[in-house]
This record gives C-alpha cells, sequence and structure tokens, in this order.
C-alpha cells in the first residue's frame, strides 16, 4: 500500500500514523479540516459534507483508507455525536465503494464493546475479552463507535468494501490531545514534579492500555496483510497493568513526586479490565512491543526535551482527535 489517505490526520493518534508512513517512504495525503503540521499533500474538507467531500475528493483514488477523525468522546450532543461519528464514517465509506479502494481501515473503540470512563463499569463476561465478546454499548460514543464498525462491516459484506476494523484501547504517549487529552494533564503533572493523579481507582485496578507508536504500527501491519480484510481486533498493548505497578513505574521515574489515585476517568473503575490479542497474533502477525514502562519514560523524556512547550495545548475541532477510549 503506497498511496495513503488519512482522515484525521492532525490528531493525537493520526499524527503518530502520519509520522511512521512517511519513515516508510509512503505517499501520504490527509483529509480534514485543519492543515497538519508534516509536509504532506492536504485535502481541505468537512467529513460531514457530503457535497463538499465528493468535490474534494472527485478523481482522486487511494490504496488505502485510514479513518480516524472521530469525536474523542461524549459532546452531550447526540445530533453532532450522529452527524461527526456515523454520517461522517458513511461518507467516507461510500468514498471508499466508489473509488474501489483496496484497504479501508477503521479506527474504533474498546467502548463498541461498552466500557466508556463516563458511565458506570459493568464487568466483562469474561477477561481477557477477545473480540468474540458481546457489544452492548449504553451512551452516546460507545453506540456511534459501535455503529460505525456495523456500516463498515455492511459495506464489506454488501458493496464488497476491503474493510479492517482496529479497537483501540485507552492510547498512551506524548503530545496527549483529542481523546488523549488527559495523557497531556499527566506529562503537566510530570513537568511539575510534585504529585500526580494516574488512571486507576484503587492500587488492585487492572487496566490495559497501549503506546501510540504501537497502534500506528499495527495500522500499518494491518493495510499490509491480506488476511485482515473483513475482521475485527483488539488493539492493546503487551500486557494488562495494576494500578500499584503503574505507580511504580512513575515513582521509579521521579523518587519524590507524590502519587495518587483518581484520574479524572479511570477504564475499569476499581475493578478489572484486559484485552486478548491473540487474533491479531495469529492472523495478521502483530504483536505490540512497548511495555508500560516504555511508554511512561517517553512521556517523560518528551517533558524533559520542551515538548510542553514547542507543542502549546489548543482548542481542537472533532477532527484533532482519534476516539480511543
Amino acid at each position: 500500500m503506497e498511496n495513503i489517505l488519512v482522515t484525521g490526520a492532525t490528531g493525537y493518534v493520526g499524527c503518530e500514523v502520519v509520522k511512521q508512513l512517511k519513515k516508510l517512504e509512503k505517499k501520504v495525503t490527509a483529509l480534514g479540516r485543519t492543515f497538519p503540521k508534516e509536509e504532506i499533500i492536504f485535502i481541505q474538507a468537512d467529513i460531514t459534507d457530503q457535497e463538499e467531500l465528493k468535490k474534494a475528493l472527485k478523481d482522486k483514488s487511494f490504496d488505502c483508507i485510514m479513518h480516524l477523525a472521530s469525536l474523542p468522546g461524549d459532546t452531550g450532543n447526540p445530533l453532532q455525536m450522529v452527524k461527526v461519528n456515523i454520517n461522517g464514517c458513511q461518507n467516507i465509506l461510500e468514498f471508499a465503494r466508489e473509488s474501489k479502494t483496496k484497504r479501508f481501515i477503521l479506527a474504533s473503540s474498546l467502548s463498541a464493546y461498552e466500557w466508556f470512563p463516563g458511565t458506570k463499569f459493568n464487568p466483562p463476561d469474561y477477561l481477557p475479552v477477545d473480540e468474540k465478546h458481546p457489544c452492548r454499548p449504553k451512551d452516546m460514543y460507545s453506540t456511534t463507535k459501535y455503529m460505525q464498525e456495523l456500516l463498515a462491516l455492511t459495506y464489506y459484506y454488501q458493496y464488497k468494501v476491503p474493510v479492517i476494523i482496529l479497537r483501540l484501547t485507552a492510547v498512551v504517549g506524548p503530545g496527549g490531545k483529542g481523546g488523549g487529552r488527559s495523557w497531556r494533564k499527566f506529562a503537566e503533572s510530570l513537568a511539575e514534579g510534585k504529585r500526580i493523579q494516574i488512571p486507576h481507582f484503587i492500587p488492585e485496578e487492572l487496566c490495559h492500555y497501549i503506546d501510540i507508536r504501537d497502534v500506528a504500527r499495527m495500522f500499518i501491519a494491518a493495510a499490509e496483510h491480506p488476511k485482515a480484510i473483513g475482521e475485527i481486533f483488539n488493539c492493546a498493548g503487551p500486557e494488562p497493568i495494576r494500578g500499584f505497578e503503574f505507580a511504580a513505574i512513575v515513582k521509579e521515574l521521579l523518587s519524590d513526586i507524590k502519587v495518587e489515585y483518581g484520574f479524572p476517568w479511570s477504564m475499569a473503575q476499581g475493578k478489572e479490565m484486559a484485552l486478548d490479542m491473540t487474533k491479531a497474533e495469529k492472523l495478521i502477525n502483530f504483536k505490540p512491543k512497548y511495555t508500560m514502562v516504555e511508554t511512561i519514560k517517553s512521556i517523560k523524556e518528551w517533558v524533559d526535551s520542551g515538548g510542553l512547550e514547542k507543542e502549546p495545548e489548543k482548542k481542537e475541532s472533532f477532527e484533532d482527535g482519534v476516539a480511543e477510549n
């Protein structure tokens, strides 16, 4: 796959995907409303405006479309949630159908199963959660992510669009924004070095994260492997982690910092969540490689190198975030 269109290319995950694609010397085109920082081809268009999108993409085609443009959480506006997450996704799927793209990769979410930090945690039927676990969303964010999947699979079965779905767990890395905006606050606390809240309610809580670099690696693996088409994959790190283990990593980096539980959100809300990555390993030969030690260290290194000042926080439009939580 040499010619790739990325929606949401200015977002938290989108930036890393573009970065890794460029390293591989792929021809990358970004589609969105705001110009990306990377020097790549840019098409300015709103994915929710079907006519504008048609004009912007007229006579264009791509080997692969990576669709990451999505609201990064529940905005409290159901009509907006449907317009962006569902109608926007359908518009891009329709372009993929008409232009006969060879791969369409959808950035879905762990929330498609049900779990979203803004709603009461309902324990999974079993652990670790594999791709066969029932989906039972109960809030607008989770519901729209699941509906994106249903739309994508319908285009696969009915119109033969070669769809692949990645269900991202909480994505961790430097430069947090959009769906990763809480990690920016985490980085700011590391910079201050006095006290920090970690994303667990209690020391025993078990959560499963993924390094932002591994997410981009998995998008690229899915784009290349022939067995990925028509499949849904969990997208998570090598191992889940408990709150006390997370705290120990932070203390190893900054021994004097006070570690507190009770981040603004928590994946398992004091209980347990873990994802099974067996399917990705067996079917597309993908294994996440970055441990949480390496991930938290990368945030600290970004802070120490002046990342907070070089990348100031800004108000973001919907495509600036990928919905990974």
